[in-house]
């Protein structure tokens, strides 16, 4: 999977994204891109390179059928998803190759597209359009479900902030606390790992956050104790 750096450098650039655009509806060769992004030659040649070499692009030769010389074209060569969640409380970026999983929800999709003939006629048109129109409203569907949960997301961990600061002074406690919400370590060492701390030092914090949190009841099974006892 690419880097997130890359990814947003790469789609930073407005001409890069109109030559992603263009290619996805299909191949193009070099003049024809560069008549279609209306950039000039030796811009349009940069970026490219730079497409080709990080790998969301390729090229490749096709015979003319005039009796001319090999053509080269440029298609798009990765299928990935990238999500950019911001918010007063979070932020993170995720990128997934996209990929068939055919889950049971997405069956009855993958049905209606396995049953369509080799024949690319009319009937086939009509059904495909049929088809991306149900996707397309899928994906709207999910799309709300996820935009619902990222909004409760934001109002948990707005709560956990606002625990994080009534009750811990020290700003090593309330990274300790953080990194338990982000990253869901399993025991000190872990903890000590992730934040390149020794042990003793996470140990001997949590043991004061157990006491700050919990007060008389300090000693039952607490959010920090569970993280000690692995």
């Amino acid at each position: 999977m690419y880097n997130d750096d890359i990814i947003l450098d790469i789609i930073g650039n407005n001409t890069r994204r109109k030559i992603l655009a263009v290619l996805a509806r299909e191949p193009m060769y070099f003049n024809q891109l560069a008549k279609e992004i209306a950039v000039g030659q030796q811009a349009i040649l940069r970026h490219m390179k730079t497409l080709e070499d990080i790998g969301l692009i390729e090229s490749y030769a096709e015979k003319s059928n005039l009796g001319a010389p090999d053509r080269k074209y440029y298609r798009l060569r990765s299928s990935l998803s990238l999500t950019i969640c911001l918010s007063e409380d979070a932020f993170s970026i995720q990128n997934r190759k996209i990929e068939q999983y055919r889950h049971k929800e997405s069956d009855a999709f993958y049905k209606e597209y396995d049953s369509l003939t080799q024949s690319d006629n009319g009937e086939t048109l009509i059904r495909l359009q049929s088809s991306l129109t149900k996707i397309e409203k899928e994906i709207s569907s999910l799309d709300s479900r996820l935009n619902d949960l990222r909004a409760l997301r934001q109002l948990t961990v707005h709560r956990l902030h606002r625990i994080a600061k009534d009750n811990f002074e020290e700003e090593f406690e309330r990274k300790i606390l953080h990194t338990i919400m982000d990253e869901t370590p399993q025991s000190v060492s872990e903890l000590a790992n992730i934040l390149k701390e020794k042990p003793l030092r996470i140990r001997n914090t949590l043991n004061r956050m157990n006491k700050k949190l919990y007060g008389n009841k300090y000693g039952q099974k607490t959010l920090f104790t569970e993280i000690q006892d692995k």
